[in-house]
């Protein structure tokens, strides 16, 4: 499979996708909106200059969510917790100037030129791979003349995995709990834990997703920072109760739902004794990014992302057992 990968390019394997460039002096509420429209939750940001000079994404957005409400003040999350209906008026108040802040202000101290990272139509699918991480997401595919032409997503490369799965030889019917491609998660909440505080954490503790549990700790959602991708100025929202708030966003989002991908609520999940070629067919199959592994109580114990799986794929055992 690494043979494979390092000799497919990335412009045979990646489709012409709707790109959405948006300027520092955009509003954050036109931004959004069009985001959400093209089912893109990253854009390059046009400076001043004329140049793109880093990347916009839902992080972005969370991280001055965080930072306008004042909620890394002890005191402001105090007051959050004691006084939710005070809270709730005042993110009510807000929400209306939150978005017509400017893109250029969104960013402000969370200004990141690292995420922006570019590869040619001629970069090999394995090199790409390498450029993925914790911060870079998604990666931009330059002309020759140095504009951005296209994107390729971490699922984009999967998909083509998933298409010549026979390269992984016999490794891609070994099960999951052999290979060691589940990984922890940082925190689980219960469905009543408000989105505000999930948010919360999500920023200060540098993760973008976790699984949601019943009374009886049963996993019954997936809440991501991308199920923030329908606030516009309705912030009151965020003191819902994330099931409430996953079922709220269910119906917003009918209009622009067209397939299993975007639903939050019973998520598929896998378990220990999943191969992972099934791991790989249902990722590319619902374009999920994720799935958690459960235990027979139905309990989360782990999950598999689509990073997980090809960093496995790249490391340099993987292609001496395949």
């Amino acid at each position: 499979m690494q043979y494979f990968l390092k000799n497919q390019e990335i412009g045979d394997i990646v489709k012409p996708k709707q790109m959405v460039i948006v300027k520092t002096s955009s509003k954050y509420i036109d931004a959004m909106k069009l985001m959400l429209e093209r089912k893109v939750f990253s854009a390059p940001v046009l400076g001043e200059d004329g140049k793109v000079n880093t990347v916009l994404d839902l992080l972005d957005i969370v991280g001055y969510i965080i930072e306008f409400l004042g909620l890394k003040n002890p005191q402001t999350l105090e007051r959050l917790i004691q006084s939710p209906k005070e809270f709730t008026n005042i993110l009510r108040n807000s929400g209306e100037l939150f978005s017509q802040s400017t893109i250029q202000t969104v960013l402000g101290i969370n200004f990141k030129p690292e995420k922006l990272v570019a590869c040619r139509e001629n970069t090999s699918c394995f090199d790409v791979i390498q450029a993925y991480s914790n911060i870079v997401s998604k990666v931009f595919i330059l002309d020759k003349r140095n504009e951005i032409i296209n994107l390729v997503s971490p699922i984009d490369i999967l998909s083509t995995v998933a298409q010549n799965i026979h390269y992984l030889g016999n490794v891609r019917k070994r099960k999951v709990g052999e290979l060691g491609v589940a990984i922890p998660f940082k925190r689980c909440y219960r469905k009543d834990e408000r989105v505000i505080l999930i948010i919360k954490d999500f920023l200060q503790e540098n993760f973008i997703a976790a699984p949601i549990v019943d009374d009886r700790n049963k996993l019954i959602a997936n809440f991501s920072v991308s199920n923030i991708r329908t606030l516009h100025h309705d912030f009151d929202e965020l003191m819902l109760p994330v099931k409430d708030f996953l079922e709220f966003q269910k119906i917003k989002e009918k209009k622009y739902v067209t397939s299993i991908n975007e639903i939050s609520l019973f998520p598929l999940t896998s378990n220990f004794e999943d191969t992972l070629e099934n791991i790989i067919y249902k990722l590319v199959a619902t374009r999920v990014h994720r799935l958690w592994v459960v235990d027979n109580e139905e309990k989360p114990i782990s999950m598999i992302t689509i990073d997980s799986i090809l960093k496995l794929i790249t490391l340099k055992s993987m292609e001496i057992d395949s």
